[in-house]
């Protein structure tokens, strides 16, 4: 059995099947919320914001022209919804600043300084190298299913993967070194 395409569950969804966009939002769920933890750096957010995605391209999908690039057009509405997330968090930020005061003087929870540097690190690779870690390590998807989702062959998913966790090594030692 072979996997329909996404211009064929397009066709079927905008036919009336329902069924064939929670098969588009099944294939390309994971790369979503990794483009928006990317941005949030919060899965409850990422979450928040993925589900979000999915509503607007479902309102939008008739406009799709290429229906073989959903899977762009999707990271496309992603980006921008994050961005006006950030924005939105940015005016909340600066419009709740007497809060922060009273926040500031609580005390943080305690947190394992690796696990804040590894986190700083990946944000400063590639942004394919950061989608390829997100949804394969932090999402736990199958190598598969994610290199499908990034459009990459099985030895170019696996190059940007090893190319990621070489970066990443180098810059931890290069942190650690600098301590």
């Amino acid at each position: 059995m072979t996997t329909p395409s996404d211009k064929t569950l397009i066709e079927a969804m905008l036919a009336g099947d329902k069924g064939a966009y929670e098969k588009l939002y099944d294939r390309y769920a994971p790369l979503v919320r990794a483009v928006c933890y990317d941005y949030t750096g919060n899965l409850a957010d990422a979450q928040d914001l993925a589900q979000d995605v999915f509503m607007r391209a479902y309102e939008k999908l008739d406009r799709l022209r290429k229906r073989d690039s959903f899977g762009k057009w999707l990271v496309g509405i992603a980006r921008l919804r994050c961005r006006e997330w950030l924005r939105r968090k940015c005016r909340s930020q600066n419009n709740n600043a007497g809060l922060n005061d009273v926040q500031a003087a609580a005390p943080e929870k305690p947190d394992d300084s690796r696990i804040k540097l590894l986190r700083k690190m990946i944000t400063t690779l590639p942004e394919k190298e950061r989608l390829a870690l997100h949804t394969f390590y932090l999402q736990g998807n199958s190598a598969d299913n994610v290199r499908r989702i990034m459009g990459l062959s099985r030895s170019g998913f696996y190059r940007v993967l090893e190319r990621a966790r070489k970066r990443l090594e180098k810059l931890m030692l290069e942190e650690q070194e600098n301590i």
